[in-house]
């Protein structure tokens, strides 16, 4: 199968008067469904441009339209001021944004979130009927040993924390064998600092996600990457983060990937996994 990459174009969304700067892209024809991605923590919506295999580039091939998001903080939206960066604040403005872009698409939605990402989606798929479906990854329950311990760390009076491209790469990437040769260096072209108020946020999320995976009803499908090295992927890690869950859920285990699936050679097979997610939610 081959797809034509359609073009991205910047756009602005209105939030209930928060202004987020997005990435668009569209089929060439009538759509399918509109899919709201969030990127995770220390990336930008550039994240789903990360190359042809990204979303933004085989989704519009596919009959859908996508929107990338820059999540407050981030990118074009870095005038978001910091005391509406935490979890709570976030998902009031992306639960905007989201039900804007329904209303005024009329298109069924679907959200897709990566890490910290994932976590805000199901934050505002708890918080609305709208989003059809919810697919995520780089998350879950269960920590890698000293990892929360790390990141709690990182607390500092700093508006934003900063990490060493190596290091990061290190976390966010599997081993050499599931990545490109480039793949490194185009994490490091991806970084960008992360607020610290969604830091505290982060370190709570094993707390708050009984309470939160409960609340949503949509279909829910949440990969785990075998490489991870923030959040366990075991049996254990996967039985313990699906027990929250009262609605539809399914829970895979990707083998080959590290914590950024979408940075490692099986990305395109990710992407056209959660574009089928995508097209069982609005059927």
């Amino acid at each position: 199968m081959t797809t034509t990459s359609a073009p991205v174009e910047s756009t602005t969304l209105d939030a209930d008067g928060v202004p987020l700067a997005a990435r668009i892209a569209r089929p060439a024809g009538a759509s399918r469904a509109l899919i709201l991605v969030l990127h995770g923590g220390t990336y930008d919506s550039e994240y789903y441009q990360a190359g042809d295999d990204s979303l933004l580039a085989l989704g519009p091939g596919l009959g859908y339209t996508v929107v990338a998001v820059d999540r407050p903080g981030y990118g074009g939206s870095t005038a978001v001021p910091a005391d509406r960066l935490g979890f709570d604040a976030q998902t009031k403005i992306l639960t905007a944004a989201m039900e804007s872009l329904a209303a005024s698409s009329g298109l069924p939605l679907v959200l897709v979130g990566h890490s910290i990402g994932g976590m805000l989606a199901l934050l505002v798929a708890a918080s609305s009927a709208t989003p059809r479906g919810v697919e995520i990854s780089g998350l879950g329950e269960l920590w890698q040993p000293g990892v929360r311990e790390m990141w709690g760390g990182l607390r500092s009076d700093a508006p934003a924390i900063e990490l060493p491209p190596e290091a990061h790469a290190g976390v966010m990437l599997g081993a050499d064998d599931t990545v490109d040769g480039a793949a490194a260096a185009r994490d490091g072209e991806l970084m960008r600092p992360m607020p610290m108020p969604e830091l505290d946020d982060v370190i709570d999320w094993a707390d708050r996600l009984p309470t939160v995976g409960a609340a949503v009803t949509a279909p829910v499908r949440l990969t785990f990457a075998e490489q991870d090295k923030i959040w366990r992927s075991d049996d254990e890690a996967m039985a313990a983060a699906a027990c929250h869950f009262t609605g539809p859920f399914a829970a895979t285990r990707m083998a080959g990937v590290g914590h950024s699936i979408e940075l490692h050679r099986r990305a395109r097979e990710y992407a056209l996994s959660q574009l089928s997610f995508v097209e069982q939610s609005i059927a």
